[in-house]
């Protein structure tokens, strides 16, 4: 008999973390959705053992559940083996420590300029007025594209990632994304002294000796720019909102800076922002007690994992601004398929962090509504905080 359970339903964080913990409490290593072919993955233990299978456990149709009407470029974070290599090795330049270390002077400067605007005294939302057009910003620029343009790519993304499981690519939007960023590339061909950026990495690159076409410059370009603005915004949004609902989180903060650091991994382990990824077995595989056979797939449970209370405790469902076991988290995923932007997300969310700290010491919510639940099957986290100073 098939479960009831369907993780890929919209619903309140609330309602979708204690369906969760249902399933964590059921000790099945793989527990059966109403899904098709498809078991999710909710323990911590699991979790990571299928994250670091990557030989039989295949990244193929990551994040693509509706099935599509044309084959897609494969992307990083849908390719295994030598390609995801080749793939990691091209990239890895732009997210490694010396290119965060030349990015931060910069970034806490875009900081700086996005709380200058804002009205004297708020109010303003964390995720809408800084989040979003800061990582924004950071990716655009990161990329090679115009700051200019990164409004209208906000735009088309979050209406993308409002129709999660839906085929994303028979979209007006997407159909307007794919032609900005194959323009994009088109124009970077043409110039005979470029930039070093990611779209020059991308243009001028060769995998398994076949120059990238401009379709898949465009999708690469695409994934990294929804990658860069999406989750950590709404990361940065949930950890303002979590120090501030109980003040002496915030206080304690302002006191001891040095406590920043594990505020942010509290922030990155309990919100986790990417609520899971997807991986279709090559050949059996075991987790545990439970036999997943070929052509099965599994959606991997990032955020059950981070509230798994054997790992982070009793109290892993509440925010703790002291939780040491909070870096053991998995918010970044696991393994050869690590998330290439995590120091940078991490350096975004320390800046703003520290920033708001100096500049607006006696930041509160403001009430009602200070919370504005995202209610998304593949994004976990507030679609607006609002505060006032």
């Amino acid at each position: 008999m098939t479960s009831s359970f369907n993780p890929l339903i919209g619903r309140s964080i609330e309602e979708m973390r204690a369906d969760l913990a249902t399933q964590r409490a059921a000790a099945a290593p793989v527990v059966e959705t109403a899904l098709p072919g498809m078991g999710l993955v909710p323990r911590f233990e699991h979790v990571r053992t299928a994250l670091l299978d990557h030989e039989r456990l295949s990244t193929k149709d990551n994040f693509l559940l509706a099935g599509d009407s044309e084959p897609t470029p494969l992307l990083i974070t849908q390719s295994d083996g030598a390609r995801h290599t080749m793939l990691r090795d091209l990239l890895r330049p732009a997210f490694n420590r010396a290119a965060m270390k030349d990015a931060g002077p910069w970034i806490r400067e875009l900081v700086d300029e996005l709380l200058d605007h804002l009205p004297p005294g708020g109010p303003a939302d964390v995720v809408g007025d800084i989040g979003v057009p800061l990582t924004a910003a950071v990716i655009t620029r990161l990329i090679g594209v115009p700051g200019a343009d990164a409004g209208r790519l906000v735009e088309l993304t979050q209406a993308l990632a409002e129709m999660v499981p839906a085929n994303l690519f028979v979209t007006p939007e997407w159909a307007e994304l794919e032609a900005y960023f194959r323009a994009r590339s088109e124009e970077r061909r043409l110039l005979s002294d470029k930039p070093q950026d990611v779209l020059t990495m991308l243009v001028d690159a060769s995998v398994d000796g076949v120059p990238m076409s401009d379709r898949e410059v465009a999708f690469h370009a695409f994934q990294l720019f929804a990658a860069g603005v999406e989750s950590t915004s709404f990361t940065l949004g949930w950890t303002v909102h979590h120090l501030l609902v109980e003040r002496e989180r915030w206080d304690a903060l302002r006191a001891d800076r040095s406590l920043l650091a594990l505020a942010r991994e509290e922030g990155l382990r309990h919100c986790t922002a990417i609520r899971w990824v997807a991986r279709t077995a090559e050949a059996e595989v075991r987790l545990g007690s439970a036999c997943v056979r070929p052509a099965e797939r599994l959606l991997v449970s990032l955020e059950s994992a981070n509230l798994d209370e054997d790992v982070f405790g009793p109290d892993a469902d509440r925010f703790d601004l002291h939780r040491e076991s909070a870096r053991k988290h998995v918010a970044f995923g696991y393994g050869v398929h690590l998330c290439l932007g995590a120091e940078l997300s991490r350096l975004e969310i320390d800046a703003a962090l520290d920033r708001l700290l100096d500049r607006m010491p006696g930041l509160h919510l403001v009430e009602p509504a200070a919370w504005d639940d995202l209610r998304n099957p593949l994004f976990s986290g507030p679609r607006s905080a609002r505060v006032s100073w």
